[in-house]
């Protein structure tokens, strides 16, 4: 089903014959630590344990949970692990302000959100990092889009910011960042399940005095639920399958000061939405890959030197009817390409830390052709067409942070960013924030940030595209958060709460034009949201651990919004002896999505639905057969919940339907 024919691609690194690049990575003489077993206990991380965790993605310094000045959430690879979960868009359900749910772009891709705000459904409000590197795009802004299945198997941890971190990072970063930490282990893993999907992965490390060798490769697909899908150009309902093709490759090294990771992702979709419209013919691709080069220096005892180097290439294409007699056919896809550098200068001593940083990025538009037809003659109405200007954008962004205990229980962080773009100006994002240990087991912490998202290309400079109208005149999102959080930990619970409050200036909203066909158009407004998160973690003896997340947004982007206000997300883990399960629940609250629903008679008025809220199980057995072999059952929407998300395209007022009941059976093997 999946084996339409691929354009020629070109590559920055030769990665088309993945197999024998595996293969002759595995055969690279680096002498091999011991293998590290698959039957580590589940549960045996404890309170103790998490507080020890360190994390690095809030001020790029190692702090804690209680130190860190943020509001954060970690997940690490046991706890992913015992939840059987394997890709990002799942997991951000279980993070408190998160949540996620599939959109009309593709089978595979999922509008995450942070804090309620989110526009389009690439998620540009968030920095996505996987070992620092951005996996953000120019066209779309977030990373959603073009990575669609973020994987979460070959990690140490992922570092959730919950809040501004354009201080540090400049845009995107405005509302979350994630940062995913990966550390392979000698593991494959294989997977059968539901709709013919079928699963294979693969890790493995080495070690030794001259350096490391992580690898993680993955292939899946499957066949497809088959699902009823609204068509807005036609305004009736048909049937179609999310079938779909992945393929990962991550290889990451270090040699002495110097390191090198380089990455490859494709995915292939079909028969459902593509870019907000569904035909049987239509379909939505994507491919990227990147290299990053770095160096780190130590210049005294108390001052480094942290450099990076990097390239990368995204390639996505898709196709759809755009008529309602389903005879014209809309075909385009975007190249971008990007290069950057980083430089870190970082000081630690008793009495003070600081950094100075220095980044320089060019993102470029290097294909945007596109066509006009029909599926016997692609071509036919119009041979060639420019979806945007093929030029780039300059991005210069330099940043200081300073963090000084002001005594025995007291910190103060200070950070501020300026950022200049060649086509949106220049923005100053400052951070300060003060952490007062209370006691051992209590901290507050009281932080004021302001962060910024410069238009993507998407909104200010796209021409001839079927949902979108371009606004060159839009202006950078500027959001204005202050925080105060509260984190308390005892020897078996975690519980920790954060009030918010963001003023968003110039927030970009959409607006329905029909020009002549119905598009939506990026514009600026003000809009302020405010809500709480709470996360609890509680160990039973030595068998039973809870986990949940809630949060309530009391302003949420006004009174028409496509998030939901009230989410809660949750497992339950139990593990005697060689057996262990998890229990998942996700609530979404009601959604009120903004459409058209009275078309071609009139485009002056605009039309709610209410996607009423809904609760989706999930379930996770496991049992360590043996020290190196682990066998597992999952299933997903356990109890085949029926339920409707928003789509991007405001014609589809029915919105897209959720992913049915669905099982996996498989099995680990360790090495």
């Amino acid at each position: 089903m999946l084996a339409r024919q691929q354009p020629a691609l070109p590559l920055s690194f030769p990665l088309r014959h993945t197999p024998l690049a595996i293969c002759c990575l595995l055969l690279t003489p680096i002498h091999s630590v011991a293998a590290l077993s698959t039957s580590d206990q589940l549960l045996e991380l404890s309170i103790e344990d998490l507080l020890a965790v360190t994390v690095t993605s809030s001020t790029l310094t190692e702090e804690n949970l209680h130190s860190v000045p943020a509001s954060m959430t970690v997940y690490t690879r046991a706890d992913i692990r015992r939840l059987g979960l394997k890709a990002l868009g799942e997991l951000v359900n279980y993070v408190p302000g998160f949540q996620s749910y599939r959109s009309d772009n593709s089978s595979l891709n999922r509008n995450i959100s942070a804090r309620g705000r989110s526009v389009g459904n690439s998620a540009a409000e968030i920095l996505v990092l996987i070992d620092g590197q951005r996996l953000n795009n120019d066209w779309h802004g977030g990373a959603g889009t073009v990575e669609s299945i973020i994987s979460l198997e070959n990690i140490e941890r992922v570092e959730f910011i919950r809040g501004p971190g354009s201080a540090i990072y400049g845009s995107n970063a405005m509302t979350g960042v994630i940062n995913i930490v990966t550390q392979s282990q000698r593991e494959l893993r294989v997977e059968a399940g539901s709709f013919q999907k079928q699963y294979i992965s693969a890790q493995w490390q080495a070690a030794g005095d001259a350096g490391t060798l992580d690898i993680y490769a993955r292939s899946t697909s499957s066949d497809g639920e088959t699902q009823t899908l609204y068509n807005p150009t036609t305004n009736s309902n048909k049937t179609g399958r999310d079938s779909y093709r992945a393929e990962d490759l991550y290889v990451r090294g270090n040699l002495g000061e110097f390191s090198l990771a380089a990455r490859y992702a494709r995915r292939d979709t079909q028969e459902f939405y593509a870019v907000g419209y569904t035909d049987d013919n239509a379909y939505f691709d994507t491919q990227t890959h990147s290299v990053n080069l770095g160096w780190k220096h130590a210049l005294t005892e108390q001052l480094s030197l942290d450099g990076h180097v990097f390239s990368s290439y995204k390639f996505y294409r898709g196709r759809a009817a755009i008529s309602a007699d389903g005879l014209t056919i809309y075909e385009g896809g975007i190249v971008e390409r990007e290069q950057g550098t980083q430089w870190l200068l970082q000081s630690q001593t008793e009495k003070m830390r600081w950094l100075l940083g220095w980044e320089w990025r060019n993102p470029e538009l290097t294909n945007t052709a596109s066509h006009l037809g029909t599926l016997d003659s692609p071509r036919a109405i119009a041979p060639l067409i420019l979806q945007a200007p093929e030029n780039g954008r300059r991005i210069n962004g330099v940043f200081a942070q300073v963090q000084i205990p002001v005594n025995d229980t007291l910190d103060l962080t200070a950070s501020l960013r300026h950022d200049d773009y060649s086509d949106a100006g220049s923005n100053n994002s400052p951070r300060i924030a003060l952490v007062q240990q209370v006691n051992d087991g209590n901290s507050v912490k009281l932080i004021y940030s302001e962060a910024f998202r410069a238009p993507t290309r998407l909104e200010s400079s796209v021409m001839n595209q079927v949902t979108v109208v371009n606004n060159p005149e839009l202006r950078p999102e500027i959001a204005k958060t202050s925080e105060l959080i509260w984190v308390h930990t005892g020897k078996s619970n975690l519980f920790s709460a954060t009030v918010f409050n963001t003023q968003v200036d110039d927030a970009v909203i959409d607006s329905v034009v029909s020009t002549p066909s119905l598009k939506r158009k990026p514009v600026n407004s003000d809009l302020s949201i405010a809500g709480i998160g709470t996360e609890w973690q509680q160990h039973w003896r030595e068998h039973w651990q809870a986990r949940i997340a809630f949060t309530h947004f009391f302003d949420s982007a006004g009174e028409i919004h496509t998030q939901s206000n009230s989410l809660l997300g949750g497992s339950l883990s139990y593990e005697q002896g060689k057996w262990s399960s998890s229990l998942l629940a996700n609530y979404q609250g009601s959604a009120v999505d903004p459409n058209e629903q009275n078309l071609p008679a009139n485009i002056t008025t605009t039309e709610t639905t209410n996607f009423g809220g809904h609760t989706v199980f999930g379930l996770h057995v496991n049992y360590q057969f043996s020290k190196d072999l682990n066998l597992y059952l999952h299933g997903d929407n356990i109890f085949n919940k029926e339920y409707n998300s928003p789509a991007f395209r405001p014609g589809n007022y029915q919105g897209v339907p959720g992913s049915g009941q669905a099982w996996v059976l498989g099995a680990t093997f360790g090495f």
